[in-house]
């Protein structure tokens, strides 16, 4: 093997290297969850954008609630079912699972209601 055939290699197993090496940087990290919460729900529903508004989930006796943000993306299971934000009526307090997104607030992907 010549010497360029050897720096060809080294190139090639570089780039390589690189390049697996940012797919992996850019995949998105899984979302958190709080598994089981009595969560308090500060909704507006507005024609244009959706539902959004405000959660307060809190985890556990003496735990500190997190707030989190309610988008017109969050996805509601409604007793396990599909459901839209209008099923929920006027009813603000609820136990459920929260899945979020983490960010300054975070962001609520899915809503598990019973």
């Amino acid at each position: 093997m010549n010497l360029y055939t050897k720096l060809s290699a080294v190139a090639l197993l570089a780039a390589t290297f690189a390049a697996s090496t940012s797919a992996d940087e850019t995949q998105e990290a899984p979302p958190k969850y709080v598994e089981s919460a009595i969560i308090i729900l500060n909704l507006t529903n507005k024609a244009d954008e959706g539902t959004t508004g405000y959660l307060l989930a809190t985890p556990c006796t003496g735990c500190e609630p997190l707030k989190m943000q309610v988008t017109s993306q969050t996805a509601l299971y409604l007793q396990g079912k599909p459901s839209s934000f209008s099923e929920l009526g006027m009813k603000i307090d609820w136990q459920g699972s929260v899945f979020y997104e983490p960010g300054t607030p975070p962001v609520v992907t899915e809503l598990f209601l019973n």
